[in-house]
C-alpha cells in the first residue's frame, strides 16, 4: 500500500513538473472582457513570448506585468489547444477593468514657471480609459521630472524630505474624477536665528546676512508697478542651482555654523515660502588665550604676509583667531582657489593656521563619443598639476558651450583626498537631430521705396555644426524674392590635422534687379585663424568679388582684398552676451583686378561692454568706428544699416567715416533663446568726421535665435536726431548682438 501512495505521489508530481516546467509554443492572447483598453496597449506585457516556447512561469509572468499595468481589478486565465497543433496554445485572459475616469484635470497654483500645456503633456492617464494607478503616479512622476529637469526642487506625496522643495505635485482621485495639483513656492524671506552670546559675532552675522543674494519674494512685493515691469513672480521661486549658491555662500564664512534648516507656509497673494536657518558660532577657544601671534602652514600660493600679515603678541578671542582665520579664506577664494583650513597649537607660543590646497591629479573628459578630444582640449582652463581655480572651471564651462559642438556642458570635482581632486569634464553630443538643421520657409522684413509684399521671400537653408566630430561647421543657404536672389555656402574647421588654427571658406551670389536695372555679384574668401591666446586671437583672410551692373550699358567690377583682424573678448555668449567685453581691429587691402576695381585701405575699430545688474538684466554698450582711404576704382562706402545702423532712424546716406554708439538695458533669462532690450542708438555716416549729421534713436527690441537664420532681430524705434519723428519705424536684423 505505502508503495502505491509513493507512486501516485510520484505521478502527481510529475504531472505538475510537466505542466509546468515542460513547455509549449504560445500561438497567442486573446482576451474577453476589455472595454475601455486597446488590446495593442497590452501588447509590452506578452509580446516577447509570442511564437515562443513557454512554460506555466512564462504564463504567470504575463499575468504579473498585466497586473502591474494597474487597470484591472480582477485578471484570470485559462489555456485553449490550438486544433491541429498539439504544442501549440492560446491564452485566454478574461478581464474586469477598472472604472472609467470621466475627466482628468490640472491646477497650478504658483506663479506658472512652466507652461501648462506642457505639463498636461506629460499625463499618461486618460478620459475615457480604466482607472490606473500606475498611470496616476507615473504622471505625477512625470509633472515633477520637467520641474527637476528645469533645475527646481520637487516634492511628490512620496518624497521623504520637503523641506528645500519649491515644487509640490501630488494628485486627487474624487470618484471617476482625477485632479493633478502643482504648487508652485515663491522664496517669500529667509530668516536666521543665532544662538550666541558673542556681541562681536553677531555684530559680524549682521554683515553677512545682508549680502545674502537669495531673491525674496517680500522685496518685489514692495516694488512700485513700474519696477513690476521688469520683473516677475516667476523669479523667486528658488531652483536648485541658487539654493545651492546660498549654501556655498554661507560656507565661505568661517564664524558659524548651520545647526537646523526648516521652512514653513506663509500666507500671501500666491503660495510663498519662508525659509529659517539656525546658526551658531564656531568655538575654537572658549576663553581668550594669550598667544606670540598667528602665522600659517603650507601655503604656497600667497605669502605668510599676504594671509595674516605680521605676527602680533597679545591676547585673543575667539572671534579674534576666527577672523585670523576667515582672513585667509577670503584671500583663496577670492582669487578662485579651493582650500582646507585647520588649527595647530605650535610649541613656541604661536598659533598656526594649516593651509592644505588642493591641486589638479587629472582631467578627465566623458561622453564624447563622436568628436575628437584634440578640437576642444584647449578650451579646457585647467591642467593637470595646476592648483584648483573656480575661475578656470567658470572660464572652461563658458568657452565649450560658446563652441557650440555639444548639446551640454556640466563640469564636476572629484575629491581624492584632502590636496588632490580630478576634473570630469562631461559633454552631452548633440543628437543627430539637432547635428543638420534642414529648413524651408517664408520670411518678411521690411523693405524701403518699394511695395510691401517685396519683403516677402522664400528661405532654403541648411547647416550643422561638428556633425562629424572634427570641429567642422557648414551652411548653404538661398533666399529668393521678387527682386533678388542669395545664395551662400560656408564651410569652416577648427584644428583640422591637431594644427593649432582655424579655417573658414565662403562662397556667395547675389542677384538684385531695379528699375531695369540688374547687380550681379559673387564672391569667394578663404581664412585662417589662430586658436584663442591669452593675448587674443589673429586672423588673417582673403576675398574676390565681381560685380557686374547691366541696364543699358554693362560694367564689371574685380577687386581682392586682404583683411588681417585681432580680437580680445571675455564674453560669456556669442549670440547675447550678457558679461564681459570685447576688442576687435581690423584693416583692409583692396587691390583691383579690373580698371574699375578698387584700390584703397580701410579700417575699423569695434568695442563692447557688457555689465550685468542682475542675473536677467545687463547694460550693454558699443562704440564702432570704421574709415576707407580711397585711391582709384569703384568706390567703398559704409552706411548704417545691417547690424551697425542705428536702429529705428532712416537712412540712405552712404560715406567714408562711420561712428556708432549703440546701448541698450538687456533682459534675458538663462538658457532661452529669446531676449528684449531697450536701446538708444546715435551714429553718423559721412565723407569725415564733422558730427553735424547725427542721428539717434530710442526704442525696443526683441530677439529669437531660429533654426534657420540663428539670431532674428526686430525691434521699433523712434527717431529723435536730426529731428523727431513720433511714428515707430520698424527694423529687421539677422546676426548676432554686440
Amino acid at each position: 500500500m505505502r508503495r502505491k501512495l509513493v507512486l501516485i505521489g510520484l505521478t502527481l508530481l510529475f504531472i505538475f513538473l510537466s505542466a509546468t516546467l515542460l513547455g509549449f509554443v504560445l500561438n497567442d492572447v486573446r482576451f474577453e472582457g476589455l472595454r475601455t483598453i486597446e488590446k495593442d496597449e497590452l501588447a509590452q506585457a506578452y509580446s516577447t513570448y509570442i511564437g515562443k516556447d513557454i512554460n506555466m512561469y512564462a504564463v504567470e509572468d504575463i499575468i504579473s506585468n498585466l497586473e502591474e499595468l494597474g487597470y484591472f481589478e480582477d485578471v484570470q486565465y485559462n489555456l485553449e489547444s490550438v486544433q491541429g497543433k498539439e504544442n501549440e496554445k492560446v491564452l485566454v485572459i478574461k478581464v474586469v477593468e477598472n472604472e472609467p475616469i470621466t475627466k482628468v484635470s490640472l491646477e497650478i497654483a504658483g506663479p506658472g514657471i512652466i507652461s501648462k500645456e506642457t505639463l498636461q503633456s506629460s499625463i499618461t492617464i486618460q478620459e475615457g480609459k480604466a482607472f490606473s494607478f500606475n498611470k496616476f503616479w507615473e504622471s505625477i512622476n512625470n509633472i515633477a521630472k520637467i520641474y527637476s529637469d528645469n533645475g527646481y526642487i520637487v516634492a511628490t506625496p512620496k518624497s521623504e524630505d520637503k523641506t528645500f522643495a519649491f515644487v509640490y505635485v501630488s494628485g486627487r482621485i474624487d470618484g471617476n474624477n482625477v485632479l493633478f495639483k502643482v504648487t508652485e513656492y515663491v522664496l517669500y524671506d529667509v530668516k536666521f536665528e543665532i544662538l550666541s552670546d558673542d556681541e562681536q559675532f553677531k555684530a559680524e552675522f549682521k554683515k553677512i546676512e545682508n549680502q545674502v543674494s537669495l531673491s525674496k519674494y517680500k522685496d518685489y512685493a514692495q516694488k512700485n508697478i513700474l519696477l513690476k515691469i521688469f520683473d516677475s513672480p516667476r523669479n523667486y521661486v528658488p531652483n536648485l542651482q541658487k539654493m545651492q549658491e546660498f549654501f556655498q555662500f554661507l560656507s565661505k564664512y568661517v564664524y558659524f555654523k548651520v545647526i537646523d534648516i526648516s521652512s514653513s507656509e506663509i500666507e500671501t497673494d500666491t503660495p510663498a515660502k519662508e525659509l529659517v536657518v539656525t546658526v551658531t558660532d564656531n568655538t575654537v577657544v572658549t576663553q581668550p588665550v594669550q598667544l606670540k601671534g598667528i602665522r600659517t602652514k603650507g601655503n604656497t600660493i600667497f605669502t605668510e604676509k599676504e594671509l595674516v600679515g605680521e605676527p602680533k603678541e597679545g591676547v585673543y578671542t575667539n572671534f579674534q583667531i576666527l577672523k585670523a582665520i576667515q582672513a585667509v579664506k577670503d584671500k583663496y577664494d577670492k582669487a578662485g582657489y579651493y582650500v582646507n583650513l585647520n588649527l595647530e597649537a605650535g610649541s613656541d607660543g604661536y598659533l598656526y593656521i594649516v593651509v592644505t590646497e588642493t591641486k589638479v591629479k587629472d582631467v578627465k573628459i566623458l561622453g564624447n563619443d563622436r568628436t575628437k578630444t584634440y578640437v576642444f582640449d584647449d578650451l579646457i582652463a585647467v591642467k593637470p598639476g595646476d592648483y584648483l581655480n573656480r575661475n578656470q572651471l567658470q572660464a572652461t564651462y563658458i568657452e565649450l558651450k560658446k563652441s557650440n559642438f555639444f548639446k551640454d556642458v556640466k563640469l564636476n570635482i572629484e575629491p581624492l583626498d584632502t590636496s588632490n581632486a580630478n576634473v570630469i569634464v562631461t559633454v552631452l553630443e548633440k543628437d543627430k537631430k539637432s547635428d543638420s538643421d534642414f529648413q524651408v520657409g517664408i520670411t518678411w522684413g521690411p523693405v524701403n521705396d518699394r511695395p510691401w509684399y517685396e519683403g516677402f521671400a522664400g528661405v532654403l537653408s541648411l547647416s550643422s555644426t561638428n556633425p562629424f566630430g572634427y570641429g567642422e561647421n557648414f551652411s548653404v543657404s538661398l533666399m529668393k524674392a521678387l527682386s533678388n536672389t542669395n545664395l551662400s555656402l560656408s564651410f569652416g574647421i577648427r584644428k583640422p590635422f591637431e594644427m593649432p588654427l582655424g579655417f573658414t571658406s565662403s562662397i556667395s551670389f547675389n542677384q538684385e534687379t531695379e528699375e531695369g536695372t540688374t547687380t550681379t555679384k559673387w564672391s569667394t574668401s578663404a581664412g585662417i585663424s589662430t586658436l584663442k591666446l591669452p593675448i587674443g586671437q589673429f586672423s588673417l583672410s582673403t576675398s574676390y568679388s565681381e560685380t557686374t551692373v547691366s541696364s543699358e550699358t554693362v560694367l564689371t567690377t574685380k577687386t581682392l582684398s586682404l583683411t588681417g583682424t585681432y580680437i580680445y573678448e571675455t564674453l560669456d555668449n556669442l549670440y547675447v552676451p550678457m558679461k564681459g567685453y570685447s576688442l576687435t581691429l581690423s584693416g583692409t587691402k583692396y587691390f583691383p583686378f579690373s580698371e574699375q576695381g578698387s584700390d584703397a585701405v580701410s579700417y575699423f575699430a569695434e568695442v563692447t561692454y557688457h555689465f550685468p545688474l542682475s542675473e536677467t538684466i545687463s547694460l550693454a554698450t558699443r562704440i564702432y568706428n570704421s574709415q576707407v582711404f580711397q585711391t582709384s576704382g569703384a568706390p567703398i562706402s559704409f552706411s548704417l544699416a545691417g547690424p551697425y545702423q542705428v536702429r529705428g532712424a532712416k537712412s540712405d546716406e552712404k560715406g567714408t567715416v562711420l561712428v556708432l554708439n549703440n546701448n541698450e538695458i538687456r533682459f534675458k533669462e538663462a538658457d532661452q533663446i529669446f531676449y528684449f532690450s531697450l536701446f538708444y542708438d546715435i551714429g553718423f555716416v559721412g565723407q569725415d568726421y564733422s558730427f553735424d549729421n547725427l542721428k539717434s534713436s530710442t526704442g525696443l527690441e526683441l530677439g529669437l535665435v531660429l533654426p534657420m537664420f540663428g539670431l532674428v532681430r526686430v525691434g521699433v524705434g523712434l527717431q529723435i536726431l536730426p529731428t523727431f519723428s513720433p511714428n515707430f519705424n520698424t527694423y529687421f536684423i539677422l546676426g548676432q548682438t554686440f
